[in-house]
Order: C-alpha cells, then sequence, then structure tokens
C-alpha cells in the first residue's frame, strides 16, 4: 500500500495535535516514557506523535491516547484546535521552543 502525502490541513492536525499532547501530558508531569506506557505504545512511537512526525495516525491510537488523558476523541480534537496562549498565536507550537521552556511558561502563567 502506498503512503499519502498529508494535505496542508492535515499537517496543521497532526502539529496542533502534537503541541496539545505534549501540553497535556506535561500538565500530568508524566515522562514520555511512563506516558507511552500508559497509552501501550512504543516510546519512540509516541515521541513522534508528540514531535509532530508521525504520519497517518489511526484513529485506534488517538483513542488510546485520549483515554490515557482521560478525555474523549472529540475532547483531546477539540483541544489541540484552540489557540494556546503559552505556545504563541494560533499553533501550539512555537518554533524552537523546548520543552522545559514550555514548562517555565506554563508556571509562570499559573
Amino acid at each position: 500500500m502506498a503512503k499519502h502525502a498529508m494535505s496542508q490541513e492535515e499537517q496543521e492536525t497532526m502539529r496542533r495535535l502534537a503541541g496539545a499532547l505534549r501540553l497535556l501530558r506535561l500538565q500530568k508531569n508524566v515522562s514520555v516514557r511512563e506516558f507511552a506506557e500508559r497509552v501501550g505504545v512504543d516510546h519512540s512511537t509516541y515521541f513522534r506523535l508528540e514531535n509532530g512526525t508521525a504520519n497517518n495516525t489511526s484513529i485506534f491510537i488517538i483513542n488510546k491516547l485520549a483515554k490515557a488523558l482521560d478525555l474523549t476523541v472529540d475532547e483531546l480534537m477539540n483541544f489541540s484546535a484552540r489557540e494556546c496562549p503559552v505556545c504563541g498565536g494560533r499553533g501550539w507550537i512555537k518554533n524552537g521552543n523546548s520543552i522545559r521552556d514550555t514548562q517555565k511558561e506554563m508556571k509562570w502563567q499559573t
């Protein structure tokens, strides 16, 4: 089966989902490895999801992510569509923003 190239819209959706996953995981104060175990995926797979480099993520995986976050799929996708004041403007991920920078900014805002 040939891989399908993601459209701009699909890429934007995955980028926003990646940022939401990172933010939600950080709010739970859980490592990438620990969260990947909760989800039931390999840590390298989860790392690609959180960094927006995973292609064609299945609804099955998105459902597992939502359950691990105590959310429905709709809630997770709606959360990923919101604007993030921490990450600047429309997107969840500000270019060059590390996890530590995001954590510092989150603490600063609380």
